[in-house]
């Protein structure tokens, strides 16, 4: 009996393991265009160098940029995109980190 539930908890345990790491969890709440065309060094569109990526210089770095991508990279909703969430984005979708 001991040996019924040990291997019904460590099923459980796996399956809802399995179910957290689901390949189909999507990161953003809308459809978004492909994230490779996003795949950029944060620095690069940082343009004055404080450290945060304001709307004009996403828009001016990724030129056909929707605002609801930038939306959607700024998790926390302070209207700037900071290194971790730029950072969290890119790694959500699997992309390059650049040096």
């Amino acid at each position: 009996m001991k040996r019924f539930f040990l291997l019904m908890s460590i099923t459980i345990l796996i399956t809802s393991i399995a179910g957290c790491s689901s390949p189909h969890k999507k990161y953003h709440s809308t459809d978004m265009p492909d994230p490779q065309s996003f795949n950029a060094h944060f620095g690069d569109m940082d343009a004055n160098g404080d450290g945060l990526v304001t709307w004009d210089e996403f828009a001016a770095y990724f030129q056909n940029a929707e605002e609801k991508v930038f939306n959607a990279v700024d998790l926390n909703q302070n209207g700037n995109i900071d290194h971790d969430e730029w950072h969290e984005f890119k790694e959500a979708h699997g992309l390059k980190q650049h040096d």
